[in-house]
């Protein structure tokens, strides 16, 4: 079934994997990024003024003083720089418009943490840990749509072994003669189109099935499978290319049959 929408669907899940992927990289850089961004903790330039004014230690400090934004409200403008530079692209790589950076930060971060990081109130211990802890929330799901895209693509492979079969038959038996073929002939016909059709039917409500199961490996709570798979195959020509290519070769073999029985009819 080259060029079927079901061989479509392969590609699809190619570009989406390789889109996930990104996407996880750049969290990746955006945390090493926060990680590198200082807070200002307690007593710091106390300390500091107590260091012996030593060339390192008088070294060490302007390097740190270059390096890093002087004050907690340049911090934050450094964190949102790097969230609209490295995050904000994968986010609304597929948006048709544009959208407010607090916006695309409430969506991917929480709506406080963006909230804090537009206000500029203080890049403190406790915010900095918050947008840590979110970004790795992001990385476990961008590992569970990986590990979903995979499954996804095996399924699809699975189910084109299976309608290949079905159609290469299909093709090898179309310029046979049904007059020509004795009644056991055409009784096996038949019979072996009843299998595909059977085979057709369960494939369809495994399919089903798998739409209604969730995407989180840990239980209940995940996106719906349904929803993953219309988001991957929302360029296609058609929303469910494996149902669709199975639902049309079942009818393919629903007609064969039809045939085939009509002529064994007449040999009674």
């Amino acid at each position: 079934m080259t060029g079927t929408a079901v061989h479509r669907a392969l590609e699809c899940i190619d570009e989406e994997r390789e889109a996930v992927t990104k996407r996880g990289e750049a969290f990746e850089t955006f945390a090493q990024r926060v990680r590198d961004v200082p807070v200002e903790r307690p007593a710091a330039g106390r300390t500091r003024q107590a260091t012996a004014a030593t060339p390192t230690a008088m070294a060490t400090t302007v390097q740190s003083q270059r390096s890093a934004p002087s004050t907690t409200a340049d911090r934050c403008v450094t964190v949102r720089e790097a969230f609209a530079e490295i995050v904000r692209p994968h986010s609304i790589a597929d948006r048709e418009g544009d959208e407010p950076l607090t916006e695309t930060m409430a969506a991917e971060l929480s709506e406080d943490i963006a909230v804090a990081l537009a206000s500029e109130t203080g890049w403190t211990p406790a915010l900095k840990r918050a947008v840590l802890e979110e970004i790795e929330t992001r990385q476990r799901e961008v590992e569970v749509v990986k590990e979903t895209l995979r499954n996804e693509r095996e399924t699809v492979e699975d189910a084109i072994d299976e309608l290949d079969e079905i159609l290469a038959w299909l093709q090898r038996t179309a310029d046979e003669s049904l007059l020509q073929c004795d009644f056991e002939t055409l009784r096996e016909k038949h019979d072996r189109l009843a299998t595909y059709r059977d085979r057709l039917e369960t494939l369809t409500a495994d399919r089903q099935a798998q739409f209604t199961r969730s995407t989180n490996r840990y239980g209940p709570g995940g996106t719906r499978y349904r929803t993953l798979v219309e988001s991957v195959y929302s360029d296609c020509s058609v929303r469910y290319p494996l149902l669709s290519s199975a639902t049309r070769l079942y009818g393919i073999c629903g007609d064969c049959q039809r045939t085939v029985r009509a002529h064994l009819s007449r040999r009674v």
